[in-house]
């Protein structure tokens, strides 16, 4: 049921993000949005804001050609790092513990409810329509209460991801 979205017509999907981390004791929430590009290659990107003291903080990352790209405060530049996972649809693939829940009847139509466990063991929810095969939604439990919800908007609008700039880009 996770590959569901893969095997399906769906190009590209754009989503809202919102959730909750823990960094060194506090609790920062998330909001943001970002993409899933599915054809002709998996690729992904995201950007969430958070506001820590009275400053807010933007952190990006991109995912494509197996390198992953991210940009926090604490570099003036991206770092490029290769790897064979990111944030793409690929990032559900190998999920273990899959388990169906049911059907379950959201205001995007019906969908098929799952759960699983990614690549690094955090547990999530997947809500994947019926009619089409598309992602509906993902929330992800890590630990310590830590989590994020991809709640998906827009379906092959024409979502591209693409790498900063070459001058932009330091090593990881």
């Amino acid at each position: 049921m996770l590959a569901k979205p893969q095997q399906s017509n769906l190009k590209d999907a754009h989503f809202s993000v919102t959730g909750k981390i823990a960094d060194n004791g506090v609790t920062l929430k998330l909001v943001g949005d970002g993409a899933l590009v599915y054809k002709p290659q998996p690729e992904g990107r995201f950007k969430f804001q958070t506001t820590v003291g009275e400053q807010t903080v933007t952190i990006e990352e991109i995912s494509l050609d197996g390198t992953n790209y991210g940009l926090t405060p604490s570099s003036p530049k991206w770092v490029a790092t290769k790897s064979s996972s990111g944030i793409d649809p690929t990032a559900f693939a190998g999920a273990s513990d899959q388990k169906y829940i049911g059907e379950v009847n959201l205001p995007q139509g019906k969908a098929w409810h799952a759960s699983a466990k990614d690549k690094d063991g955090n547990a999530f929810d997947a809500y994947i329509r019926e009619s089409d095969g598309y992602p509906i939604k993902y929330v992800e439990t890590q630990s310590g209460g830590q989590n994020i919800t991809l709640s998906f908007d827009r379906y092959n609008a024409g979502e591209t991801v693409t790498a900063p700039p070459p001058d932009q880009i330091q090593s990881g």
